[in-house]
């Protein structure tokens, strides 16, 4: 931190507990976010799983059968997007954080956390669920697209 942007040694404690709880609230929307996408993905599934393989390409049933596994592939591609925001979003703040604390004399705790964590971050893990959930839709699709043109 500069000059420039250090804040008075007496405000730096109140300023890193605000971000603190800026970082919770992020994480509330973070939590959120993935409740939607998990539920669109959810209902999709439920709405490929119901429909019969046979009678997809029956009118007016071809579009929906195709469109359901390619809006979840879609879908899927946003979450993992959004995964990755958030993932970016959070590194920024804790490395803001980090600074706050070695500005402020404080505890570093999370250097301390890093150190003993390592690199590894949850939401480099959680950035594959909405991948391997694209798989069905995948497979069906393909599946579909094969059976429309009569390959295989």
């Amino acid at each position: 931190m500069t000059s420039e942007t250090s804040p008075a040694p007496g405000t730096i404690l109140e300023q890193y507990k605000s971000y603190l709880g800026d970082i919770g609230n992020i994480g509330t929307r973070y939590a959120t976010s993935n409740g939607f996408y998990l539920s669109v993905i959810t209902a999709l599934l439920g709405i490929l799983a119901l429909t019969k393989a046979g009678e997809v390409f029956a009118s007016p049933k071809a579009a929906l059968g195709l469109a359901v596994p390619t809006f979840a592939i879609l879908v899927c591609m946003v979450w993992s997007r959004s995964i990755a925001s958030y993932q970016k979003l959070f590194a920024v703040k804790f490395k803001v954080l980090r600074e706050m604390e070695s500005a402020g004399n404080l505890f570093l705790i999370f250097k301390r956390e890093d150190e003993l964590r390592g690199k590894l971050t949850i939401l480099e893990n959680e950035r594959l669920i909405p991948l391997l959930l694209s798989i069905p839709f995948w497979v069906t699709l393909i599946y579909l697209l094969c059976k429309l043109f009569k390959v295989g």
